[in-house]
Order: structure tokens, then C-alpha cells, then sequence
């Protein structure tokens, strides 16, 4: 599952890996190796499904109900997170303050480009305990946007009429 060139602890690396697959944040830099045998690759789409299972329900439920407990919300938290990442990867992977905001970012909303990685087993522990708290955060960000898209998702068409919300022109 590791590439055999990665760098550092093999129990850090693992971890690393294991975490990145199931926070679906995949940078694809040490993980997968290239040489994956068809059983790996099997085990590795079994285990994302088993994060989005955890990080799409449980965890996302959970990052929505703190938001409302936190001093300045959920944008207090995301400032407060952002500069916890930039502070974090500026001093344990070298990025400039720019380059650790844009990791920061892409790891919280999962994108996981991977131009940007940990290379320091510092730094994929760090990146790998950052990965779940920011998402925690993204998914408080985000809290406002899933009740709207949920409330007007539920109603039938006769509701939104009524409500104005769909108009329907009449001849």
C-alpha cells in the first residue's frame, strides 16, 4: 500500500496513510504505491468507503453541532484552524505562509491535490491530526448550507408555491 521509496517511520507512514484514505483527503503521494498488487487496490477502495461512511455521517453530525458552543462560530473556528495549519506546516514542512494556508485548505475540504504534502514523519502526524480537525471544521462551515438544501429539498412542489419560492406562470 506505501510506496517503497517513502521516507521516514513505517508505523508513521502507515498511519498517515490509513488516515488519509479514510478522511478521503488522498494526496497520492506515498499512498498508493504504484506496484499495488489487485487485492491492495481493492482493500483501499473498501477502507474510503469505510471513511466516507464515517466522515459523511457521524463525524459530520458531530462537526455540526459544536459550531453554536465555540467563541465566533464556525468562522472563528475555521480562522482559528487556518492559522493552526499555517503555523504547523510553515515550521514542520518549510511552506511559506501561502503554501501552508493552500494545504490547509485543500486537506480540510478534502480535496487532497497533492502538489503539497508532508515529507517529515512531523509533519504526517501533524497533517494526519490536522486532516480530522479541519474537516470537523469544513463540516461546521458548511452546517448552514446542508439545513437550507435540506428544508427546501423536503418540501413538494404545492409548499414552495405557496411560499413563493417557485412561481408558476399562468395563461
Amino acid at each position: 500500500m506505501i510506496s517503497a521509496d517513502a521516507e521516514g517511520s513505517l508505523l508513521i507512514n502507515s498511519i498517515y496513510c490509513a488516515t488519509m484514505t479514510l478522511t478521503t483527503v488522498g494526496y497520492g503521494d506515498i499512498c498508493p504505491s504504484s506496484d499495488m498488487t489487485h487485492i491492495g487496490r481493492i482493500f483501499i477502495v473498501l477502507l474510503s468507503f469505510c471513511g466516507l461512511g464515517m466522515f459523511c455521517g457521524p463525524v459530520m453530525d458531530f462537526a455540526s453541532s459544536w459550531t453554536q458552543d465555540v467563541p465566533g462560530g464556525a468562522i472563528g473556528a475555521a480562522l482559528t484552524t487556518l492559522a493552526l495549519g499555517v503555523g504547523l506546516f510553515t515550521i514542520l514542512e518549510d511552506f511559506s505562509e501561502v503554501e501552508a494556508a493552500y494545504f490547509s485548505v485543500v486537506t480540510g475540504t478534502t480535496i487532497g491535490y497533492g502538489d503539497y504534502s508532508p515529507n517529515s514523519d512531523a509533519g504526517k502526524i501533524a497533517a494526519a491530526l490536522f486532516a480530522i480537525l479541519v474537516i470537523n471544521v469544513t463540516g461546521g462551515l458548511l452546517e448552514p448550507a446542508c439545513t437550507f438544501l435540506s428544508y427546501y429539498c423536503s418540501k413538494d412542489d404545492s409548499n414552495l408555491i405557496e411560499e413563493g419560492i417557485v412561481h408558476v406562470k399562468r395563461e
